[in-house]
């Protein structure tokens, strides 16, 4: 009994003295614990620390950056200001510049219309004449008693129309007045009805007689065609405008032309008439495809406000499109004579640019060079046709020709 006793305290005392051990260890554990706790705790202070420095870094160069854009930006701001001071000024200026531009422009429009009067006023002066021309219907009313009323005024009507635009128009001018130029000797039909000079053309191939030479309307025709094509000529060249026809001063002179030939320079004129009439701003209303004379009257009338005026201008499709309707009849018509067929291409300057290729720039070989060059290409190659063998042996007789001349006058 003594012994178990004594087991029972001994075994208390371990007891005691494992679970004083226990605790120990617990503690220490705790201990180690809070250690790697409070280790770990100063490795994120210094990693933070160093996270914040480097921001503080990053922020100090942030802030100069700022400061550099900040003084650009107020530098960029005075260049800007400076910018508008030098576009308001140059503004002024193209103002003045521009108002003093509209000046010269007015200037010269008035130089030019000054021109022009005295040109027609002078030289070329343009005046309507009254024809003393029994009306058809009257004519026809005194031939035929039996004709109807209705049947003359429609007679009148048709007398007084003309094919304009796409369609039948009236015209009060249509053959009772007459335009002169240069003269009232010298005079076009209003209508455009220039028959009379084809007419007299081919009646003088079948007759033949000094009465046909006195009794000559194609004199008077071509002389008033030739004088206003003299002053379109002039006036494109006061007006600096580039007509769209090729028309010579001397196109409706000397030889008799044939209706082909006749018709289409009177067209070339009428097209280049209404040309200029569009750069001057006349009133199209008064305007009409086939009245050559009238229409540059107009052109050059004192009434015409924008005479003399530059810059650019429309053009009538309608008035352009009606100048087809001249004599259609002779349009298909071919030319006697053989020189009739050079194409409007050939002798019209057209209104659009013309592409040209970019020209190459090469060095210019010497003369000696050239000579060799001459003379290998002459004995190498063969003369290709007889047509250029011709060409040079004409050129060489003619140049032989001069020199014994001009040795002879020596």
């Amino acid at each position: 009994m003594h012994l178990k006793a004594k087991q029972r305290e001994f075994q208390k005392h371990v007891l005691k003295a494992m679970e004083g051990k226990e605790i120990t260890d617990q503690l220490r554990w705790k201990i180690m614990s809070c250690k790697m706790r409070i280790e770990q705790l100063k490795q994120t202070i210094c990693k933070e620390n160093d996270e914040m420095t480097r921001h503080t870094e990053g922020l100090l160069r942030i802030k100069e950056e700022n400061q550099k854009h900040y003084r650009r930006a107020q530098r960029h701001q005075e260049k800007k200001e400076k910018i508008q001071r030098h576009n308001r000024k140059l503004g002024d200026l193209v103002e003045k510049k521009t108002h003093e531009l509209k000046t010269q422009y007015e200037h010269l429009a008035n130089l030019r219309r000054a021109h022009i009067l005295e040109l027609t006023s002078v030289i070329f002066p343009i005046e309507e004449v009254k024809t003393s021309m029994r009306d058809p219907a009257d004519v026809s009313s005194e031939s035929d008693n039996a004709m109807t009323s209705s049947t003359v005024s429609k007679l009148a009507e048709a007398r007084r129309t003309t094919y304009l635009s796409g369609r039948w128009v009236c015209d009060d001018h249509n053959g009772d007045t007459s335009i002169s130029i240069t003269g009232p000797w010298i005079i076009l039909p209003n209508n455009g009805d220039y028959s009379a000079y084809y007419s007299w053309v081919e009646e003088k191939k079948t007759t033949q007689g000094p009465d046909m030479e006195h009794n000559n309307p194609a004199h008077t025709i071509s002389a008033a065609l030739c004088y206003a094509t003299q002053l379109v000529n002039t006036l494109s060249l006061i007006l600096d405008v580039n007509l769209p026809k090729k028309l010579c001063n001397s196109e409706f002179c000397g030889e008799n032309l044939s209706r082909h030939r006749f018709t289409r320079a009177v067209k070339k004129l009428n097209a280049n008439i209404l040309h200029l009439c569009f750069s001057q701003h006349v009133n199209l209303d008064l305007l009409h495809p086939l009245h050559t004379l009238r229409n540059l009257m107009y052109l050059v009338s004192p009434d015409t406000e924008n005479l003399g005026r530059s810059g650019p201008f429309e053009i009538s499709a309608d008035l352009e499109d009606s100048m087809e309707f001249v004599e259609p009849s002779a349009a298909g018509e071919t030319d006697e004579s053989g020189d009739e067929h050079v194409s409007d291409e050939e002798t019209d300057l057209g209104t659009d640019w013309e592409n040209l290729p970019s020209p190459r720039f090469c060095d210019i070989p010497s003369q000696q060079v050239e000579m060799l060059q001459s003379q290998s290409t002459q004995v190498s190659q063969p003369i290709a046709s007889s047509s250029a063998g011709g060409m040079i042996s004409s050129a060489a007789a003619s140049v032989t020709s001069w020199l014994k001349a001009y040795t002879g006058h020596r």
